[in-house]
């Protein structure tokens, strides 16, 4: 019976974790760290609302942006858990790797759809770098956000193993 046991551990033990789980770790670390890094220089960096903002003059456009802050948390949040559980091994990740993808999405998609409604692209002449960073982010979101959750998709039945 001792020996069942000891065996039954040990093939839990040795589920193989999925290929490119590492590697989306880390994605999902630097989504988390390029997301706080973002907003710390938002608010507490002097000037460094004007050099990211497209506007930063325009208080729509601030009011817009200033909506962000609570889904980004919770976007990084949810990458950030799905980052330890990877490098852990752990199934869990799963879940929070479908959380993380589609607040992604969603956020991609919201601001996506603003800077399409009011011009923000257009703009690109009279502020180049902001301009720039902005359609980065925007890409940036949404491709790793497919891609995170095409992988976890696809690694769906990890959740199943023993």
């Amino acid at each position: 019976m001792v020996e069942s046991s000891v065996s039954r551990a040990t093939t839990a033990q040795a589920t193989p974790t999925p290929r490119g789980s590492k590697t989306l770790a880390w994605v999902m670390m630097l989504v988390t760290g390029v997301t706080m890094a973002y907003w710390m220089m938002w608010f507490m960096l002097p000037g460094g609302r004007d050099a990211l903002a497209v506007l930063p003059k325009d208080v729509s456009y601030l009011h817009f942006e200033n909506a962000f802050p609570v889904a980004d948390g919770w976007l990084s949040l949810t990458a950030l858990i799905a980052s330890i559980q990877l490098f852990r091994a752990q199934s869990s990740a799963l879940p929070w790797l479908f959380m993380a993808g589609s607040a992604g999405m969603y956020l991609g998609g919201m601001d996506i759809l603003f800077d399409i409604e009011n011009g923000i692209y257009t703009l690109w002449a009279q502020n180049p770098g902001a301009v720039s960073t902005e359609m980065l982010i925007n890409i940036a979101t949404v491709a790793i956000s497919v891609v995170t959750l095409l992988w976890a998709w696809r690694q769906r039945m990890w959740l199943c193993q023993p």
